[in-house]
């Protein structure tokens, strides 16, 4: 089992020591368990998409909230292709992209209350357009992302400043070219789901940054620790109070939104995507415990058919998620319950605001 995640392991090695010719022990992140209910889980939603549905491919990764990754699928078949999709492949994340750009929005003054118009736009001659070709006229925030309404999305890009979208992806550790146009509110540039899915690990661990990981320890034969993973990442990125705005939207898609097939007995929040033509389809969500991204589609990038990210993603994610969390305690995600100064509305939010911009961090 793991095999796309061993390779990605050995891969790194010799960042952290000298091989040279000795036999080394490797102690990784991986959990053996949700490994196979991963590979069983990729391996049953591609049979339930059927040849019907025109997608070939699959990944999927778990990490916990610190970045340490507990599961990988890297593709189809190992045996048939060693290119690893969870890691080495780039691809247009569409609306997945969109928690980015609304943090950036939160940051720049706008709040989860904050309403905007969804109608019919023109920008420099490119006419975003919704999924399902209508309009809801005035909503606020909240619905927008939790409907993945592109208009608002656009227009909560343009308040925020596309660079400053471009900053708030590099901060959230997505490292692929990201350019500062319009198009890249709806999710234009090309992400992996590996750093895609350690962004979301940001607001599932209240803040910090995540560097995704694999190896945890390296031992020679003599059982001598020739290296010991020890701190965790870049540090606090997002202010607390932002980071409870955030899981307070992203639950949302998950409780009203285009995210409903991902539900679980259990705090979780996360966004779906889809890329022009269904050429690709993401789920990538989180619990208070372990972040989990999913993505299908096709090597040669040709359009499934009808695949969203609301469908066969969301239902991988959500019954990967649900074994992964059997037995384990319900926990709320950071910032719930809502409390004062925290994601409990427009005052709420405003109190937070105002007692951070005086110093308070949370």
């Amino acid at each position: 089992i793991g095999r796309h995640f061993a390779d990605w392991v050995v891969e790194q090695v010799s960042a952290y020591v000298t091989p040279g010719n000795r036999d080394l022990t490797v102690i990784t992140t991986l959990d053996p368990w949700l490994q196979r209910r991963a590979e069983a889980g990729a391996a049953a939603a591609l049979a339930k998409a059927g040849v019907g549905a025109a997608v070939s491919q699959v990944a999927l990764v778990a990490m916990s909230p610190g970045g340490g990754v507990r599961a990988m699928v890297g593709g189809r078949a190992y045996a048939s292709s060693q290119f690893n999709r969870a890691t080495q492949a780039h691809r247009q994340p569409g609306s997945a992209f969109k928690p980015i750009v609304y943090l950036a929005g939160l940051e720049a003054g706008l709040t989860p209350q904050s309403r905007l118009v969804d109608g019919p736009m023109t920008l420099g001659g490119w006419s975003p357009r919704n999924f399902a070709r209508q309009h809801r006229g005035e909503v606020s925030l909240r619905q927008a992302l939790a409907l993945s309404i592109n208009t608002v999305a656009v227009q909560v890009g343009q308040k925020a400043g596309l660079e400053r979208v471009v900053e708030t992806a590099r901060r959230l550790g997505l490292s692929a070219e990201l350019k500062a146009e319009p198009s890249l509110t709806l999710g234009a540039g090309e992400v992996s789901l590996i750093e895609l899915t350690a962004a979301y690990g940001v607001f599932a661990n209240g803040g910090a940054g995540v560097w995704p990981y694999g190896i945890e320890e390296i031992r020679d034969t003599e059982g001598q620790v020739l290296y010991r993973r020890a701190g965790s990442g870049p540090g606090r990125v997002v202010a607390p109070l932002y980071v409870a705005a955030m899981n307070d939207m992203l639950a949302e898609v998950i409780a009203s939104g285009t995210g409903r097939a991902a539900a679980l007995s259990r705090p979780a929040a996360g966004k779906t995507g889809t890329s022009q033509n269904f050429r690709d389809a993401w789920f990538v969500g989180y619990s208070a415990d372990l972040v989990a991204g999913v993505w299908m589609g096709n090597d040669d990038a040709s359009p499934m058919r009808g695949v969203t990210g609301g469908g066969l993603p969301a239902k991988l994610w959500r019954d990967f998620m649900a074994a992964a969390h059997q037995g384990a305690p319900p926990r709320p995600l950071p910032g719930f319950p809502a409390g004062p100064g925290q994601a409990d509305g427009e005052e709420g939010f405003l109190k937070g605001l105002l007692a951070r911009l005086g110093g308070d961090d949370g």
